[in-house]
């Protein structure tokens, strides 16, 4: 992500610029407080998230029945 930080001629006098997004601030040092914190975030450790339970791509689990309304059947077609 290109991040950079301009003084512009708007009603705002500094802009900074992330890719596609502008965002207006009043100040040089709101501007630098803003691109600070966002790189340190940028920069800072990430851990994947972990998911409990079955997920979208996981095999079924062999036994694992799902619940249905007494009156309805289960069924399934073939699909070519």
């Amino acid at each position: 992500m290109n991040i950079n930080i301009k003084e512009e001629r708007t009603t705002h006098g500094w802009v900074v610029h992330m890719d596609a997004l502008a965002v207006n601030f009043n100040s040089l040092e709101a501007a630098k407080e803003f691109v600070g914190q966002l790189k340190a975030r940028i920069e800072a450790p990430h851990v994947w998230p972990m998911t409990i339970g079955p997920t979208a791509f996981a095999p079924p689990t062999p036994g694992l029945r799902s619940t249905l309304a007494n009156d309805q059947k289960a069924r399934a077609e073939l699909v070519k």
